[in-house]
C-alpha cells in the first residue's frame, strides 16, 4: 500500500498546512500545482450524472455542472482499541480533471477509479485510456472539520456540507484493501461566515475502496480510495 507520502506527494508540507489550517470564513491559500489553469467547461449538452440504483437516490439538482474530476486519495479513520468501531476523521485526495473527457466519452471516466485505487498518486497528471488528466486541485478537511475542494487551477472552492449519503453499488470496486467503496455523496455549500467561490453543490459517485478494515489496536488507518467528483454551480 502506498505510503501517505506517496498520496501528498507533489503538494508541499507547508501548503497541506497553511490550507488545513485556514480560516473557514475565506478561501485557503491554493497550494503550488503543475496545473496553472483549467480548461473551459465544454460546450454541448452536458453528461448525465450516474445513479446509484438506491431508492431513495442522491437528490437532484436544477444547477449547472462546471467540472468533473477524479479524486485520488485516502479516507482516514482512528480507532480506540481493537474492536471498536472506526471514526471517520476525514480525507485527503488530489483532484484530476475529467470535464472534458467526461462531455466526449462519460464511460471512460467511470472506468478511471476503479484503476487508479490500485496505482499510486501521480506528482503531476493522471494517466487515462484517452489521455492525461491534469490536477484541478484537491480535497482536504479543514481544521473544523468541514469538507474543503480546492480547485486551485479553477481559482474556485467550496466549503461543503453533507447532504445525501447512499450505499455504493454492489459492483463497485473494493479497493486494494478489499474492504469496499465509501458511499456516494452529495455536499452543498455552507452558508455564511463560510466562503464559497464558483462552486456551490458537488456529488461524490463511482467511489471505490476507502472503506475502513477492521480495528486491530488503538490508532490511525489510511485506506485508499478514487472516486469522481461532480461539481455544479
Amino acid at each position: 500500500m502506498p505510503s501517505m507520502s506517496t498520496i501528498l506527494k507533489g503538494l508541499t508540507l507547508a501548503s497541506i498546512l497553511s490550507l488545513a489550517t485556514a480560516s473557514p470564513f475565506a478561501a485557503p491559500p491554493r497550494p503550488s500545482l503543475e496545473c496553472k489553469s483549467a480548461a473551459a467547461t465544454p460546450t454541448g449538452a452536458a453528461p448525465t450524472i450516474p445513479t446509484s440504483g438506491n431508492t431513495p437516490d442522491l437528490p437532484s439538482t436544477t444547477l449547472s455542472l462546471v467540472y468533473v474530476a477524479v479524486g485520488r486519495g485516502t479516507q482516514n479513520y482512528t480507532c480506540l482499541a481493537a474492536g471498536a468501531n472506526s471514526t471517520a476523521t476525514g480525507a485527503i485526495a488530489t483532484l484530476f480533471d475529467a470535464t472534458s473527457l467526461a462531455y466526449a466519452n462519460i464511460s471512460a471516466v467511470h472506468a478511471i477509479p476503479p484503476i487508479a485505487v490500485n496505482q499510486a498518486v501521480p506528482s503531476g497528471s493522471l494517466d487515462s485510456s484517452s489521455g492525461p488528466l491534469s490536477v484541478l486541485g484537491n480535497h482536504f478537511f479543514d481544521a473544523s472539520g468541514t469538507p474543503t475542494f480546492n480547485l486551485s487551477a479553477a481559482n474556485k472552492i467550496l466549503f461543503a456540507a453533507k447532504t445525501g449519503d447512499v450505499k455504493a453499488p454492489a459492483t463497485s470496486s473494493k479497493g486494494p484493501a478489499g474492504t469496499g467503496a465509501v458511499d456516494w455523496l452529495s455536499l452543498t455549500a455552507k452558508p455564511a461566515p463560510y466562503v464559497s467561490d464558483g462552486v456551490s453543490l458537488v456529488y461524490r459517485v463511482e467511489t471505490a475502496g476507502g472503506v475502513a478494515p477492521a480495528c486491530t489496536a488503538a490508532g490511525t488507518q489510511t485506506v485508499q480510495y478514487a472516486a469522481e467528483y461532480w461539481f455544479y454551480d
